[in-house]
């Protein structure tokens, strides 16, 4: 079983990022802090204090993408949880490869046997 390291990051992808960044700052008193896209799109880091805690994308960056907030999960053991994904009741919705914590980062984006979204992510630890 592949231990889990950490939450990294939760993220949502949304129809008006700005609306809903509002929202949450609002709400919840945080500040937000624009992200050019390009193409006219923009999402944003929401932010407590100087500490990014949130991300609200715009859809039109990642179409066909899940909708809710997604937690990014770093684990010990990248392949063998993700070889663990279907046979445990999941799927997987995609793989890629993003330079979030450093350059060729893997992740994997699966659906839990509930129909909730959690992406999986290759922790640095594994590298060592």
């Amino acid at each position: 079983m592949s231990k889990v390291r950490r939450v990294n990051w939760i993220d949502m992808i949304v129809p008006d990022s700005d609306k809903t960044s509002e929202f949450y700052c609002k709400v919840f008193g945080f500040e937000r802090e624009a992200e050019d896209e390009g193409d006219g799109h923009t999402s944003y880091h929401i932010k407590d204090g100087d500490k990014n805690v949130l991300g609200i994308c715009a859809d039109a960056v990642f179409p066909n993408w899940v909708k809710g907030w997604l937690p990014y999960i770093g684990v010990e053991d990248y392949d063998h949880s993700v070889s663990q994904i279907v046979s445990s009741g999941g799927s997987i919705h995609k793989e890629m490869v993003m330079n979030y914590e450093w350059e060729g980062q893997r992740f994997c984006l699966a659906i839990d046997p509930s129909g909730a979204p959690v992406m999986l992510c290759e922790s640095k630890d594994q590298l060592a």
